[in-house]
């Protein structure tokens, strides 16, 4: 799988790398204006796009391009060390709760080779881009296991968020 990124202010390097990408493509529009990005199996990346390679570890719900507009993309950079433990408590607790809201429709877990540490990205579909202001995105970021993690400053507040809308 890959992930492609956009820059801001580049309309026509949007349809080139859909195009690219093939029709099964799925194609979002950064809501904070800085770009868009792709999500894709195929393709070459065009010039000025950042190619991002990855591996899905695991996933649950739907995915794809009936799963909802909304994709919220988390980047997560995890020490080595922590990176068992952490793959461990996303998989059996943190997403189960994140599931359980009829708006978050689903997620893929995937990884992308690091130099050091591990550098996973959690992309999560949403039917609504409410699902990230609902009680069961709280409850799932106050389990002690959250808190026992929160303790160390590469966890959470350092991981990147970007919520895309599905481009038209």
């Amino acid at each position: 799988m890959r992930i492609w990124e956009l820059p801001a202010g580049r309309g026509d390097l949007l349809e080139r790398a859909r195009a690219a990408a093939g029709s099964a493509a799925e194609a979002f529009l950064r809501e904070d204006g800085q770009g868009a990005f792709l999500l894709c199996e195929t393709g070459t990346a065009p010039a000025g796009v950042i190619d991002k390679r990855v591996e899905i570890l695991f996933a649950g719900g739907r995915s794809g391009l009936s799963a909802g507009p909304w994709v919220f993309c988390v980047g997560l950079w995890v020490p080595e060390e922590y990176a068992v433990e952490f793959r461990a408590w996303y998989r059996h607790e943190h997403v189960p709760i994140l599931l359980e809201c009829p708006q978050w429709n689903g997620f893929r877990f995937v990884e992308q080779e690091a130099g050091r540490g591990r550098q996973y990205y959690a992309l999560h579909w949403l039917a609504e881009r409410a699902a990230l202001d609902s009680e069961y995105r709280k409850i799932s970021r106050a389990t002690p296991w959250f808190r026992r993690f929160a303790r160390h400053d590469w966890f959470d507040g350092a991981f990147v968020r970007v919520l895309g809308r599905r481009a038209a």
